[in-house]
């Protein structure tokens, strides 16, 4: 059965990729395929994602639609630099895209203690270096401002995501709002939600069901 998993897991990657044309090496890819059956396997215990949920709808919902920031941040980190994932839950988007671009540091911010465990897992099992799990809240002020880029996978509607982060968000820095189809609030180039200025907006579609997904690119407003 492990078998058959890790052959459908790999087929529907690969299939998804292809759609969303993008290349991994084959050492990524069975990072990918590892990391998701750990998951299927850790959601039958842990509440990680919706329980029942396919391993079709594993790799589009979590696994291929945190691959559609990949191309971004190869712009953005294209010289390399420091990725904060605000709320990574079970990884998403922040620990997929270390195992697809392993250079990058990444700091995955998860204060739920059963999450923070599995990533830890994750991180162990593959292994993976250049990566930490920071177990708290942003609120908590444990961390620094040195940070290239934060996301936010479907965090808080737009507005209070950008309020949660304001603290950490230096002149360099960016931030990525990954919302579906109802989080994107007509937000568009140019608009100002309170500090900062939206510079940019970045569609994909999921390569199954077609749903749409938004990746909305902010930097502080200059004073």
């Amino acid at each position: 059965m492990a078998g058959n998993g890790e052959r459908e897991a790999g087929q529907l990657l690969r299939q998804g990729l292809a759609l969303l044309q993008l290349s991994l090496a084959e050492e990524q890819m069975a990072g990918l395929v590892r990391y998701c059956l750990e998951l299927a396997k850790w959601n039958r215990k842990v509440n990680l994602i919706a329980k029942d949920t396919s391993l079709a709808d594993i790799v589009e919902k979590h696994f291929l639609d945190s691959l559609t920031l990949v191309p971004l941040l190869d712009r953005l980190l294209s010289l390399g630099g420091n990725l904060l994932d605000v709320g990574s839950g079970a990884g998403f988007p922040g620990l997929v895209v270390k195992i697809a671009r392993p250079a990058w540091l990444v700091t995955l911010l998860e204060p739920r203690e059963r999450r923070a465990i599995f990533l830890r897992h994750i991180i162990r099992t593959l292994p993976l270096t250049q990566i930490s799990v920071e177990p708290s809240r942003i609120e908590e002020g444990r961390l620094e401002k040195n940070f290239h880029v934060i996301t936010g996978r479907a965090v808080a509607d737009v507005p209070s995501f950008l309020a949660m982060v304001e603290g950490l968000v230096s002149p360099e820095t960016h931030v990525v709002c990954m919302q579906g189809e109802g989080g994107r609030q007509g937000l568009g180039q140019g608009d100002r939600v309170g500090a900062f200025t939206c510079v940019g907006v970045e569609e994909a579609k999921l390569p199954r069901s077609g749903a749409q997904r938004f990746l909305l690119l902010f930097r502080r407003t200059a004073a």
